[in-house]
């Protein structure tokens, strides 16, 4: 299966010329979301599976999930409050002492939540966007595979409004 994997994307990667080979490589290595690399093969022709990609671009480039990242700190932040609070009850740390740190911990808090909060957004929207230009591009592939004049056209014009999109960051 493994195999069959690689294969799908490989002939994806040889049937591109050097220069679109060489943009899409770059754009998988410097790009976070799958969902925006899967997109950007679609624009180039790709036609496998989204999961058989995924795994490629997972073994290829490993990325780093920044939102289960602040998650995390989010929950380490919270233990570091109730830590405090709890010894701030056991009489081992002065109640004046430990406010000042509670108060920086819970900016810090708040600020971590309202970051997710604004990364889980911003992949949303972003999310929704490039997919529905992707429906667009894919059902107009459909309408007008059979027309060689009007083909061309089409894919400099995909090419230009996903390079559009890119930017739009």
């Amino acid at each position: 299966m493994a195999k069959l994997v690689d294969e799908q994307v490989l002939d994806f990667l040889a049937a591109l010329d050097n220069a679109h080979r060489e943009g899409f490589l770059a754009y998988a290595e410097n790009t976070y979301s799958i969902y925006e690399i899967w997109l950007y093969a679609c624009v180039l022709g790709y036609q496998g599976g989204f999961p058989h990609l995924e795994k490629w671009v997972r073994k290829t480039y490993p990325k780093l999930n920044r939102r289960e990242i602040m998650l995390a700190e989010i929950v380490k932040l919270e233990g570091d409050i109730d830590f405090l609070r709890q010894q701030v009850q056991a009489d081992l740390i002065k109640a004046d002492a430990a406010a000042t740190r509670i108060a920086h911990l819970s900016k810090e808090l708040r600020g971590h939540v309202m970051d997710v909060d604004k990364l889980t957004k911003s992949l949303d929207r972003r999310g929704l966007v490039l997919s529905g230009a992707d429906k667009v591009m894919r059902d107009l592939r459909m309408i007008f595979k059979s027309s060689e004049e009007v083909m061309p056209a089409l894919e400099l014009a995909f090419e230009s409004i996903w390079t559009d999109l890119c930017e739009e960051k």
